[in-house]
Order: C-alpha cells, then sequence, then structure tokens
C-alpha cells in the first residue's frame, strides 16, 4: 500500500509520538490532534484518506466526533479507527453505531500497528474489526512509553550536538541521566539491543576526550535500535518460559481466533506448552491439563456464571461489571484478570499459579510464613522503572509504596514502616547513600532491609552499598527474578534476625 494521509487524534501525546513515529517509517503523511476541536481545525487544510481517533477525548468524545464528522458529505466514506484502551461489547457496539469501520485496542502493539492499519484499509483477512489486538497489559504501556520517550530524546541530543559540536557542559549529566535509564530499563523490558548502545554511548561520553562525531554517530546508532524496537516483539522473561515447560492449558470459553492467539504468542517466545480449547467432556474432566483459562466474560446465562470448583488451577478472564461479585467466588488457586486480555500476561498469571501449587515455593511465597503480603518502599524517580517494579513485586505477592526522591523516601519510611526498601543509588535531591545513611541513623528505620539498584559494577560501589549499611544490591540491567529473590531473602533474614545487624551476605560470597 503506498504511502497516504492519517489524522491521528489521540488526547494522550506519548500515545500519539508514537503512532506517527511508526506511521512515518511505513511511509505516510500523518497529522496529529489531541482534541476534537484541533482536529475539526486540522481538517480545515489537511485531507486524510484515514483517520484514526481517540474515544476518550477531552472536550468531545470520539463517539460524537464520529457521528459528526459522518453527517459531512465530505467524510461520510473516509475510513474512521476507533482507538480504545476499553474492548468491552458495549465500547464497541457504541464505535460501530457512531459510524467507526473498526477499532484498534490501546496500548498499541508497536510490532503490529502499522500491518494493522493497512489491513483495515485493504480489507484483508488479517485483522478482523471490533477483535481486541494483543497490546491491552501494562507492560505493553511501559514498553511503548519507553520507546516513545527514547526516539524523542534521540532527537533531542541530535539537535544539540548539531547545535553545539558537542554536548553543553550543563546538559552532560542530563545526557548521562537519560543513556543510564535506556541501559536499565531496556534491558529489563527485553531490549537488550537498547540497553548495549546506551552503555556504548556512556562510555564515549565520559571518556576524557569526547569525540563529537563519534557521539554523533553513536546517538544515531541509538536511534535505530529505538525504531527497530518498535517492530519486534521483546523476549519473555526466561522465568515465564521455565515455569511454563510441559504444561497443558485449557481455555474454556475462547473463540479459536483468540485460542490461536495465545498459542501463536507462546511459540513466538519458544514456550513448550499444549494450550487447546477446552469443551464437553474435557470440560467435565480436567483430566491431564496443568492449568484452566476460563474467559467469564463470554458466559451468556446466570447458571453458566455461576462460581464453579475448579479442581485444577484457574485464571479468570473478567468484565468490569463483575468485579463486585468476586468475593462471591469459591477460593482456590485461581487468580482474575480484566478484560481486555494480553495473551502475555494471561500466560504470566498461568505460570504464577502453577509455581503457587507446586511443591517447591516461589520466590514470593517464601518471603514470610504470615499471611500479610510484604510492603515493599520503592525509592525511585525513573517513572518507568517505578512502573515496571510495581507491576513485577505486585505479581510476585507484594504490595508496592513509591517515593520519587529521597527525602520523601525518609519520610514514607518513619511514618509507616516498610517489610523492605528497594532504593536507587541516583536521585536527584539525595542519592541513595545518603538516604540510607539517614535510615540507619534513625532507631525506627534503622532495621528496614534495603536493596540497592545502581548502575555502577566496581567493587568499590559495591563496597559502599555494604559501609552505608545495604543489606544486598543489584546492578542494572536487572533480571526481576533475580529481584524478586533477594528481596525474598533479605526479608526473610530481617525477621529472623533485628538486632544487632550482620553483615550484608553479599560480602560474604
Amino acid at each position: 500500500m503506498a504511502g497516504i494521509q492519517i489524522l491521528v487524534i489521540e488526547r494522550d501525546a506519548t500515545q500519539s509520538k508514537l503512532m506517527r513515529f511508526l506511521l512515518e517509517e511505513a511511509g505516510h503523511k500523518v497529522q496529529l490532534a489531541e482534541s476534537a476541536e484541533m482536529a475539526i481545525e486540522v481538517l480545515q487544510s489537511f485531507r486524510p484518506d484515514l483517520i484514526l481517533a481517540d474515544l476518550q477525548l477531552p472536550d468531545k468524545d470520539g463517539l460524537e466526533l464520529t457521528r459528526a464528522l459522518r453527517q459531512d458529505p465530505i467524510y461520510a466514506k473516509t475510513p474512521i479507527i476507533a482507538l480504545t484502551a476499553y474492548a468491552d461489547s458495549s465500547d464497541l457496539r457504541k464505535a460501530r453505531e457512531s459510524g467507526s469501520n473498526g477499532n484498534i485496542s490501546k496500548p498499541i502493539d508497536t510490532a503490529a500497528f502499522a500491518r494493522q492499519v493497512r489491513n483495515h484499509l485493504e480489507g484483508t483477512s488479517g485483522m478482523r474489526a471490533y477483535v481486541p489486538s494483543d497490546g491491552g497489559d501494562l507492560l505493553g504501556e511501559i514498553r511503548n512509553l519507553f520507546l516513545a520517550e527514547g526516539l524523542d530524546e534521540c532527537a533531542t541530543v541530535l539537535k544539540d550536538l548539531a547545535a553545539f559540536k558537542s554536548i553543553p557542559g550543563g546538559q552532560i549529566e542530563n545526557v548521562l541521566r537519560v543513556l543510564r535509564r535506556w541501559a536499565a530499563v531496556g534491558w529489563t523490558l527485553g531490549f537488550p539491543e537498547i540497553a548495549n548502545q546506551a552503555r556504548r554511548t556512556e562510555a564515549l561520553i565520559t571518556s576524557p576526550n569526547l569525540d563529537y562525531d563519534e557521539t554523533i554517530q553513536a546517538i544515531e546508532i541509538a536511534q535505530r535500535r529505538f525504531f527497530a524496537a518498535t517492530n519486534f516483539e521483546p523476549r519473555l522473561p526466561p522465568a515465564l518460559i521455565k515455569g511454563l515447560l510441559d504444561a497443558r492449558i485449557g481455555l474454556v470459553n475462547f473463540c479459536e481466533q483468540d485460542a490461536e492467539r495465545m498459542q501463536r504468542t507462546a511459540t513466538s517466545a519458544n514456550i513448550q506448552a499444549v494450550i487447546e480449547r477446552m469443551s464437553g467432556e474435557l470440560l467435565e474432566s480436567c483430566a491431564g491439563y496443568s492449568a484452566l483459562v476460563i474467559n467469564e466474560c463470554e458466559f451468556s446465562t446466570d447458571a453458566a456464571r455461576k462460581p464453579p470448583q475448579w479442581p485444577i488451577p484457574a485464571v479468570f478472564i473478567v468484565s468490569r461489571a463483575s468485579l463486585g461479585s468476586l468475593s462471591e467466588w469459591s477460593p482456590g488457586a485461581r487468580d482474575f484478570m480484566v478484560a481486555p486480555w494480553d495473551a502475555e500476561e494471561v500466560l504470566l498469571r498461568v505460570c504464577r499459579l502453577l509455581a503457587k501449587t507446586t511443591p517447591s515455593q516461589s520466590a514470593a511465597e517464601s518471603l514470610s510464613p504470615s499471611k500479610r503480603r510484604p510492603r515493599i518502599l520503592i525509592a525511585d524517580d525513573d517513572p518507568d522503572l517505578i512502573a515496571l517494579l510495581s507491576e513485577v513485586l505486585g505479581q510476585s505477592g507484594m504490595d508496592c509504596e513509591f517515593a520519587r526522591g529521597g527525602h520523601l523516601a525518609l519520610e514514607i519510611a518513619r511514618r509507616r514502616t516498610p517489610d523492605a526498601i528497594v532504593l536507587d543509588v541516583n536521585m536527584v535531591d539525595l542519592d541513595g547513600f545518603e538516604v540510607l545513611k539517614g535510615l540507619r541513623h534513625n532507631l525506627t528505620t534503622r532495621a528496614i532491609p534495603v536493596l540497592m539498584l545502581t548502575g555502577r559494577s566496581q567493587t568499590s560501589d559495591i563496597a559502599r552499598c555494604a559501609a552505608s549499611g545495604a543489606d544486598d544490591y543489584v546492578i542494572k540491567p536487572f533480571e526481576p527474578s533475580d529481584l524478586v529473590a533477594r528481596l525474598g531473602k533479605i526479608i526473610t533474614a530481617s525477621r529472623k534476625f533485628a538486632f544487632p545487624r550482620k553483615n550484608p551476605s553479599f560480602l560474604e560470597k
């Protein structure tokens, strides 16, 4: 399909920028509007071949705007695709009734977005209208945010380099901070090429003789890495692949296309599991299955929706409307997630349930003999890392509280003592070592176990972590499962030995 003109009406600046990057890379001309009013203004001088419209706009919702456009003879036949973070049948029905030709779910699937747009226009069978895309999870949103911000940051640094023929002295620390975030978050999110290039660029910028041409080349390579990352699915965590080895997962109330989508995600990640639809006798016995995934949204009668006694671990996909009735469901090895569902998240939930029901305990289960979930204070000023840690720790059975600065971390720790603190070394107001010093000099907080997050792997920095009173450390980039396991160890140790403080375990290695 030759390049066409596309109007993207999207209130979220990050999402709209990412859509523009992907569509322009595919050869299209793109205009952006963040509200219905701005869209009407753009349309005075721009005649799009396609309109992508967010359903939730700040002034007039996308449904109302679509109806208004359909009344205009100029746009009566123009393809309009609804962009929505929700995929309930009622939302999709309203979009259809307003005149939309189809929908794409947010956060967008970067690897498939341009193809989805092309398929809508060409009418190919690769994308059916009103089927939620596989991009509706928090992890997808974090990845999209990371890629969009990274592309913006590359452009800014290159612009500064062109203007000053070097990085201005006052900007070097900011650039290094960006590169370290790319290295830490990129690796953890499954973009090792970005993380490695960030490390190489950091080494160039911190060298005694900063080479202008080399630095420009390094940033341009990083920019290409970001562009490439928008076209490939990141790898699933190794722990997930291992946890589902030889598992047999039954899908209840799933259509054939959704079952294929789930199996395709597992196959592409080399997950050795059997995933298949269940019905009839198989549904009665569940014999031979490791776990079930039950699409509760598809139950059509009240009798069918009665909470069943499933004999094996089960993940239920529920609608927003049914959230209030979850207390009626019988106890057991089960988990719930709200539609629209994402294949990666479903597999992750199944993996967690299987880990909980096997004889060998998972890292999250071994944290404490008590029933209370450990509460973790995350002290970090990087919103991407906070979101990632919140998701990883939440899925590992821990509750999280956040402090986006050192002073706030000290205040929260004194007011409500957490079970452990994940403390970043590099923060704007106080660095991690200063925060740790404050914690250890206060009777209320001195015994709280602290895990330091550092991008520095030198022996002197590790020794400083120990000297400051840290219980353990993790070097960025890190494996989420490793961080969870280390947190479990220091929480367990702290409950056995409150005083006197022992030497950190990592000094005994």
